[in-house]
């Protein structure tokens, strides 16, 4: 399973378990055992160094924390420019850069959004946030 329009892996393992997840909606984050920092998507270790790390389920609710309108995307996205990259926090400490979708208007500064999975095909899969 792979994660992304374009897959780039430090940690293959751990992304395919995670694109897994996602592919059955489930959002599936991680947080260390030492010092509890939590990240999503997962990673094979925390800030600190320490490589001991647990799974958590992230809330797909957030909030817009910046945003910005690609119009010059790299190759990989060219097709889907002009689009809306955003800035969103799940919870406290966790923000997650993707695109949103499904917008009436401009998007705004403290709206709700929610995080949803979008399936590429069979193999791929990535997630998105729409308006809540």
């Amino acid at each position: 399973m792979k994660f992304g329009l374009v897959s780039v892996e430090d940690y293959p393992t751990v992304m395919d378990e995670f694109a897994t997840n996602l592919m059955n909606e489930k959002f599936i984050g991680n947080k260390c055992k030492t010092c509890g920092n939590k990240y999503f998507p997962p990673r094979k270790a925390c800030e600190n160094f320490h490589n001991e790390m647990e799974p958590y389920e992230v809330s797909t609710d957030a909030t817009l924390k910046a945003y910005t309108v690609i119009h010059f995307a790299p190759d990989s996205l060219s097709d889907k420019a002009p689009y809306v990259a955003v800035i969103g926090e799940l919870e406290p400490g966790i923000r997650v850069l993707a695109h949103i979708v499904g917008l009436m208007s401009k998007p705004k500064v403290g709206m709700k959004m929610k995080l949803k999975k979008q399936k590429v095909d069979d193999e791929r899969v990535y997630y998105k946030f729409i308006p809540a």
